[in-house]
């Protein structure tokens, strides 16, 4: 059985054995004593308390706690004198006199030996006989329950300190509640979910800190709470709840509040280990979710509802058709079928993303190759918008993926002839500062309000004016914009003014500048 280590707990053990050895020795006519407790780190008997022996004499008798005094407990004749155990100088008591008869007794727990018990004469006193032995062996129990007191406390306090380093570090919030609903437990992951700090919420009731709430504003913390509740029978339950609380900051964060109840044999709360977990995002996933499939429903069945349309009128049996007609109709359906593939395309980008299974092929690009490229598709698309561009002479190539560029480009000139429904000027510009390429994208159309600046770039969000709301559109452009300029090191931004049009600005990391950081170990 191992010494307990707290400090604490060895305090207070050593105290308890020095009372008991005190007691012990005056009560067998002894002079001095020792307590030793078996350390199984160290594979011997170690003095744990003494009585009445200096230092010197501890020590001399140090190498009888390996074999003699061992072998002496374990007869049955428990009694001898040091002299004949050992030969030599006998130990002195701390007044200077010698010692030398000797009565030691085991400390037993459950048939094990965890330590010895032994009390010292004088060197001219009488040996101690049989009858001392039940004197010594009550002192010896005692010392024995007070070992194994100490050693049970320190594995508690062991058990206490591990549980509470796991509920102090795990990721959830824990709370733990008394009868009265009073806050006996705080991790720090309720600290920040709440923004209360320890010290400011322990002793007060539950319902005051969270205010557990619903969608409603109707309070949670009433007739609903599980700690309210009575269930004969049932030892231990656990019970969800979810809601909304507010964070000290005022925001509102939506938690599941998993209670994990112990109950008195009448079915009464006694207490309660709570875990709050923030499922504010998991409900934007399910919102977005909901949004992504109805607008996927709506952006698929459109141009498909067109295509069927148009194939169903083109093979009526009885109509003559024309070759313009023809022409035509074929027209549309080729135009719905790569609003088809652009779609499709946007969302396996999307997925591709999302999983991070997304990679770059850095080559050097010329932007305004690229650019030209994509303005003349789109100027061959729309008569009423003029697609210019506007690069400064000799631009530098790029460190970039064309293919994720030219996909940049088109999402955001597709978007500024889109949302100019009276038509003008579209322009592509670039310029160089530094290490960057700077390239704007301008338009001079409806204009983005401010209140929607902030989400422009998340995934599925789309404007709430009744014109955006006309355009077709699944919401995944400028996040996957946004996505691509960031995995180049670039960044980003809009500036916009209603009624005046929008201007969009990404960097690209120049190819001079890309390879003057390899060479310095950059990356």
């Amino acid at each position: 059985m191992q010494i307990p280590r707290a400090a604490a707990e060895q305090i207070d053990l050593q105290a308890t054995l020095n009372l008991i050895l005190k007691n012990a020795v005056r009560a067998l006519g002894g002079t001095a004593g020792v307590v030793a407790i078996w350390d199984a780190g160290k594979q011997h008997f170690v003095t744990s308390a003494s009585h009445g022996l200096d230092a010197r004499s501890l020590a001399r008798l140090g190498p009888l706690l390996d074999e003699a005094i061992p072998d002496l407990a374990g007869s049955k004749k428990s009694f001898a004198l040091l002299s004949e155990l050992r030969e030599g100088s006998l130990p002195f008591s701390d007044k200077g006199i010698p010692q030398n008869p000797v009565i030691v007794l085991p400390l037993r727990i459950g048939g094990s030996t965890i330590g010895l018990i032994y009390i010292l004469r004088p060197l001219e006193a009488t040996s101690f006989s049989i009858l001392d032995q039940p004197a010594l062996a009550a002192f010896a129990e005692q010392a024995a329950i007070a070992v194994q007191n100490a050693t049970l406390a320190h594995i508690l306090t062991g058990e206490k300190e591990r549980v509470e380093s796991i509920l102090e570090g795990s990721a959830d919030g824990i709370m733990s509640v008394d009868a009265n609903r009073r806050i006996v437990g705080f991790n720090s992951a309720m600290e920040k979910l709440t923004g209360c700090g320890k010290h400011q919420v322990l002793g007060k009731e539950c319902y005051s800190v969270l205010a557990l709430r619903d969608r409603e504003q109707r309070t949670l913390c009433g007739e609903a709470c599980p700690m309210l509740s009575r269930s004969k029978g049932t030892k231990s339950q656990i019970i969800e709840r979810q809601g909304i609380v507010r964070t000290q900051e005022g925001k509102d964060v939506e938690v599941a509040m998993v209670y994990s109840i112990l109950r008195s044999q009448e079915g009464l709360p006694l207490n309660a280990v709570v875990n709050v977990r923030d499922i504010t995002r998991l409900r934007e996933m399910e919102n977005l979710r909901s949004v992504f499939l109805s607008m996927l429903g709506h952006e698929l069945q459109t141009p498909i509802s067109i295509i069927k349309g148009y194939t169903d009128t083109l093979m009526r049996m009885d109509a003559r058709w024309n070759r313009d007609t023809m022409m035509d109709g074929l027209a549309v359906i080729d135009e719905e079928c790569d609003r088809l593939s652009r779609i499709v395309n946007s969302l396996l980008l999307a997925s591709r993303i999302e999983t991070g299974s997304l990679s770059l092929k850095r080559e050097p690009v010329l932007l305004p190759s690229l650019a030209g490229k994509v303005a003349r598709k789109f100027q061959a698309l729309s008569r009423r918008h003029s697609v210019t561009l506007d690069f400064e002479s000799r631009f530098p190539s790029v460190a970039a993926d064309a293919q994720f560029v030219e996909e940049v480009l088109t999402n955001l000139v597709d978007n500024a002839i889109k949302y100019s429904p009276e038509g003008g000027p579209v322009r592509i510009s670039g310029r160089t500062s530094d290490e960057w390429a700077e390239i704007a994208v301008t338009d001079e159309g409806i204009g983005i309000p401010l209140r929607e600046m902030d989400g422009l770039f998340d995934r599925f969000r789309r404007g709430e004016s009744a014109h955006v709301q006309k355009v077709r559109g699944a919401g995944l452009g400028l996040y996957i914009c946004k996505y691509l300029i960031e995995a180049h090191g670039g960044s980003i931004q809009a500036e916009s003014e209603l009624g005046k049009g929008t201007r969009f600005t990404f960097t690209l990391p120049l190819l001079r500048a890309r390879s003057r950081r390899k060479d310095d170990g950059q990356g």
